[in-house]
């Protein structure tokens, strides 16, 4: 017997948390990084003069910014963690909020782009909470200025969703 609906594959267990049908825990992590955030940026590849090639990101914050999500979210990550389960990932990106910005303006709709915010995030998570961000099957994110008493950052979910055959029905 398949399930053709959501709530058909996800039951309750006795404390009320979400498991799929084969018993694994469905909880979402939430990781919370600070700092600004950085987008992914350009990788420019060249040849030097000796031959050798060299990879660079346009973004020399970057590095930085991936290690700190990274080291986050290894934090959080459950021991028992499955790596190779299907993902859905929210990130809500928090940005520094101009001094002389009217208070009223809540969505930042300047660079850097969202696209590349979350190609950061994508990338400090794969091999923490997936092997490869094909994974990743539907993202939610959005960004915003950070309020006055928000520190900027990004704030992550990581939700495992459970696969299932659906050619077993």
């Amino acid at each position: 017997m398949g399930c053709n609906r959501k709530r058909d594959c996800v039951s309750k267990n006795t404390r009320g948390e979400s498991r799929t049908l084969s018993g694994r825990d469905l909880e979402p992590v939430v990781i919370k990084v600070m700092g600004e955030p950085v987008p992914q940026g350009s990788t420019r590849a060249f040849i030097t003069k000796s031959g050798r090639p060299i990879i660079t990101h346009s973004n020399k914050n970057l590095r930085d910014w991936r290690q700190r999500i990274a080291t986050e979210a290894q934090k959080e990550r459950p021991k028992d963690w499955d790596m190779d389960q299907a993902i859905l990932l929210g990130v809500d990106f928090l940005m520094p909020r101009p001094k002389t910005l009217p208070k009223k303006i809540k969505e930042d709709v300047k660079r850097p782009d969202l696209d590349k915010l979350i190609r950061a995030v994508l990338d400090a998570l794969t091999g923490i909470y997936f092997r490869d961000d094909a994974q990743v099957v539907q993202v939610f994110a959005g960004k915003r200025y950070a309020d006055k008493f928000e520190a900027a950052g990004a704030h992550i979910t990581v939700i495992p969703t459970p696969i299932r055959d659906m050619d077993t029905d």
